[in-house]
């Protein structure tokens, strides 16, 4: 008796547990990607999964106020100490946590 893979095994065993997919973007944005890509030696590929990588880390951030993302936005894995070091510096004796609540109260 023979057993072969489900084709859901097979895809798994053949993709490597990638997601592949199309994008159909504007010639607008198309061009400017290729453009980017011929500029920094990049594939627009990699450009293109950066920017989703991005997106997707930062969505959530979007319900803060623009002048506080960056004190909230996650720190790339293996550089906490660099997500620490804020630019510019918050004053002396604030924190992150009473900046955000001050922000937060302001809105409403």
């Amino acid at each position: 008796m023979t057993t072969t893979a489900s084709a859901d095994e097979w895809y798994r065993k053949r993709y490597h547990h990638a997601m592949a997919m199309n994008l159909r973007l504007p010639q607008q944005l198309a061009d400017a990607l290729r453009e980017l890509s011929d500029e920094t030696g990049r594939s627009q590929q990699d450009l293109a999964r950066e920017a989703l990588e991005e997106y997707v880390r930062d969505y959530r951030l979007r319900v803060y106020p623009k002048d506080v993302r960056h004190l909230i936005t996650p720190a790339p894995e293996g550089s906490w100490a660099d997500a620490i070091l804020l630019d510019p510096p918050l004053p002396e004796g604030t924190d992150v946590q009473a900046l955000l609540q001050e922000q937060r109260q302001e809105r409403y």
